[in-house]
């Protein structure tokens, strides 16, 4: 349930930053050119969850800083409640109305700014003539540099139909598919439908960063499964531990029954009949706190868990299933043995000595086990499969890799490290056991004689540790390898420089302004209109006019992170500087079908396609803050190309923008101070870029934090067992204790036996969990790659490791404390009065 509530809060995350928005349907050419009865038709379309019309005009209010003058704005008509996607921007004040119709507005911070209104205030919307008094109810906050160029009011969509005079028309329809839906082919089914109306509409996907990272996602449901089935696991450690000392400490008793006619099969029985009980109890108490701890979880990380606790019913019956099979796997061998004793030798006074020799034959058993999941991820499957001839060979194996790797794979990884143990116990007692004696004071002989003499409990100790450990490691690195995996697209200059125009001696000052670690001029130019400030401003207004950018080759590439959709960095960076080429963005290829090579005509200058682009640090703005109208049709009329290019053939002479990455810790009141004492220019703005990268990366280490507090949870979880464990291991030695504290032990003696014994255990706990977990880690991410076809390198945080080794030790440790301290303060004779069975 904790990982089906972090899968819920990611999934809303990724919307935050990526819009919910798989589809766009519009018409170039005319802001309102989408019938409203589309709508409805896409929504019967099986592949679509969800669709929502949009309208979008641009208008303008008075600006105050200009007597006489206006601000251009956009005023976006919403179908709410149903289109919650401006939901995600940040509410400064108010709160969204939830109605299609009605006099009410939301705006953004940069036209509450303008109009010098708040919450509550009246304004006048004009277009073509007519105007709407609307009332503001909300203000959402949009960063700087993207409000002050695009101010935004948000108006019921039918209020601004009204206003604007149409009928039912939209400027475009928002599409949400189906998680099972195939974008592409709905994109060319949906193409072909709307050639053939007119006027002709245009369907554009949204980029594929968003599709990548939903299937990124599909990692945390992964690790849901992985760490469910390792819990599972845990439980049948623990059950084995407490009931094999359960057989060992009623040796009497069960003999007393076979005695007077007890059948073996009855004895076994008893003992699995006792492992259903407590688990079933188990079930009961633990389906209760489990719902309890997600809440608890949902509570105290509220700004992750944007989306409550979410109860996993699939998983509460994982569980209930699981924890019964684990039960009943956990008794087996108790049972076995409990069987196999008969009444003579159970009542016998003597216990057989310990045997000295390294468990080989159980070690050759377990390393068979550990091999067979990485066999059945990395091992010639695939190849076998097409050998057999078997059709989709390919779907084929994807699906039995995944249900035998937790059917097979992962039970016999774990069970492999359970029959290592011994030989970890073995190995640790002679290596590390005369340094941990040494440490404490104590002769080593008696502490080798402490592990020796029951080595299967030391075993299943030992391994409830490891268990612990292994969900902390194989959590955290499948987590860091998917996030740290992820194409963050947070790659973008820090600040936005807006100018009336720089020289290129003003440039130079500017460049050199303190705090300006780099600087990248940008011209823009119309091809058809020339580089003055009026011809930029009458292109930005004529989203199908073509806009022409330059820049400098070499820092766009190195400051932007530009994905080479066709052709590569290089190539496209020399043949900019070479002269006569441009780079085109992903939505122009796919409107044109021009690739790398192609000519194409720019006021009648010749030019060669060198690259098709796509900026992943674009389209997370245009996600974040709801900025899809304004750059969908800019985006599809934009090229790129030199610097020299736009002066020789455009007249673009001097920059009006200028992308700059600055030194840590350099604020933007302090950046701007710097730059009007350099250029002393009187249209100067600068837009902080950082605030969007910060939530990038803040949000996604926030993921990172509630992964660990799932994998420490489960750990703590797995401490239950060994602490309970521990104690049930003193108490069954309590007459081997009562004849050392006879022969002389003291008490300090005795605690300090009991506490070196923990630390033994705590460190064959951390040897088996750093085996195990990591070799968990490389099979899931194979078995990522197997699903989903992604394959990142593995992160290991070792900061993390580090914490999970010193828990473990404190665990182990911790849960012999109080068990030490008591046996240490009973008397000889209370300890001897145990009797010999409990030995």
């Amino acid at each position: 349930s904790g990982y089906a509530s972090l899968f819920e809060a990611a999934f809303r995350y990724l919307n935050l930053f990526m819009g919910s928005t798989d589809a766009r349907i519009s018409r170039m050419n005319d802001p309102i050119g989408v019938p409203g009865s589309l709508v409805d038709e896409l929504r019967r379309d099986p592949a679509v969850r969800r669709a929502d019309g949009r309208l979008s005009v641009r208008s303008f209010i008075p600006d105050p800083e200009r007597p006489g003058g206006n601000r251009h704005i956009l005023a976006v008509g919403i179908d709410r409640p149903g289109d919650q996607r401006a939901s995600r921007l940040t509410m400064e004040s108010g709160s969204w109305f939830e109605t299609s119709t009605g006099d009410v507005a939301v705006i953004d911070q940069a036209a509450a700014d303008v109009m010098h209104v708040k919450v509550g205030d009246n304004f006048s919307l004009p277009y073509a003539g007519k105007k709407k008094d609307l009332q503001v109810v909300g203000i959402v906050h949009k960063p700087a540099v993207l409000a002050v160029h695009f101010p935004s009011i948000y108006v019921p969509l039918h209020t601004l139909q009204d206003l604007v005079g149409g009928d039912e028309r939209i400027s475009e329809v928002q599409i949400d598919l189906k998680g099972d839906a195939d974008s592409r082919a709905f994109a060319q089914r949906w193409q072909q439908t709307l050639a053939g109306r007119k006027p002709q509409l245009q369907i554009h996907l949204t980029s594929d960063i968003r599709q990548q990272m939903d299937k990124d996602l599909q990692g945390i449901k992964i690790l849901s499964y992985l760490g469910g089935g390792v819990s599972m696991l845990a439980a049948t450690f623990i059950i084995f531990s407490a009931l094999s000392m359960g057989v060992s400490e009623r040796q009497r008793s069960l003999a007393m029954l076979r005695a007077v006619g007890a059948f073996r099969s009855q004895i076994g029985w008893l003992v699995v009949f006792e492992g259903l009980i407590l688990a079933t109890v188990g079930l009961v108490i633990g389906v209760l706190l489990g719902g309890a701890w997600v809440k608890i979880l949902a509570l105290w990380f509220h700004d992750i868990f944007t989306a409550g606790a979410v109860i996993s019913w699939g998983g509460v019956l994982f569980g209930t299933v699981g924890t019964l099979l684990a039960a009943l796997a956990a008794s087996i061998l108790p049972a076995w043995t409990a069987t196999r004793v008969s009444p003579l030798e159970a009542m016998s006074p003597l216990s057989a000595p310990p045997g000295s020799g390294p468990p080989w034959r159980v070690a050759l058993a377990g390393l068979f086990l550990i091999a067979i999941d990485p066999f059945l991820l990395f091992g010639p499957i695939t190849q076998i499969v097409h050998a057999l001839g078997v059709a989709n060979a390919g779907a084929f194996t994807r699906e039995w890799k995944f249900y035998l790797h937790f059917g097979i794979g992962l039970p016999g990884l774990f069970l492999g490290f359970f029959l290592l143990s011994p030989m970890f116990v073995w190995v640790t007692e002679r290596v590390a056991g005369p340094v941990v004696a040494a440490v404490l004071g104590l002769r080593f002989a008696m502490l080798r004689q402490q592990l020796s003499s029951g080595v299967w409990r030391a075993a299943g100790t030992a391994a409830a540790l490891m268990v612990g450990l292994a969900v902390l490691i194989v959590l955290q690195v499948t987590g860091h390898t998917l996030l740290h995996g992820w194409k963050l697209p947070d790659k973008f200059p820090d600040v936005f420089i807006g100018t009336s125009g720089l020289s290129p001696e003003d440039q130079a000052r500017l460049a050199k302004t303190p705090g300006i670690k780099e600087i990248m001029p940008i011209t823009i130019a119309s091809p058809t209109l020339g580089g003055s400030p009026f011809a930029i401003g009458a292109t930005m207004l004529l989203p199908d006019s073509t806009m022409f950018i330059g820049v400098d080759p070499d820092k766009a590439i190195r400051m932007m992170e530009l994905d080479f959709r066709e052709g590569n960095s290089t190539d496209a960076a020399r043949h900019l500087k070479e002269g006569g080429w441009r780079i085109v963005t992903q939505e122009y290829h796919e409107l044109t079908g021009k690739t790398v090579g192609d000519p194409i005509q720019l006021a009648g200058h010749p030019f060669k396609i060198a690259g098709v682009v796509w900026s992943p640090g674009i389209d997370v703005m245009v996600g974040m803050y709801d900025m899809g109208d304004q750059f969908q049709q800019r985006t599809v009329s934009s090229v790129f190309g030199s610097i020299e290019d736009g002066r020789k053939y455009f007249g673009a002479d001097r920059a009006y923008v200028f992308a700059a990455d600055l030194d840590q810790g350099v604020e933007r009141e302090q950046l701007f101070k710097r730059v009007k004492k350099e250029v002393n220019d009187q249209g100067l703005q600068i837009g902080d870029v950082r605030e969007i990268k910060a939530k990038i990366q803040a949000g996604l280490l926030r993921l990172l934090d509630l992964m660990s507090s799932v994998a420490f949870a489960a750990m703590a979880v797995a401490s239950l067992g060994v602490t309970n464990t521990v104690m049930a291991g003193v108490r069954s030695r309590r007459w081997q204790f009562g004849i050392l504290r006879s022969i002389g032990v003291t008490r300090s003696q005795l605690l300090r036996l009991v506490l070196a014994e923990a630390v033994l255990l705590g460190l064959i706990g951390c040897a088996l969990g750093l085996a195990a977990g990591f070799e968990m880690s490389a099979d899931a991410n194979a078995l990522t790659l197997v699903l989903t076809g992604y394959h990142p390198p593995l992160s290991v945080p070792w900061r993390a490791i580090g914490v999970g080794l010193a828990a473990v030790l404190f665990i182990a440790v911790g849960a012999s404390v109080w068990p030490a301290a008591n046996v240490s303060r009973t008397e000889p004779l209370s300890l001897l009065q145990a009797g010999r069975a409990s030995t």
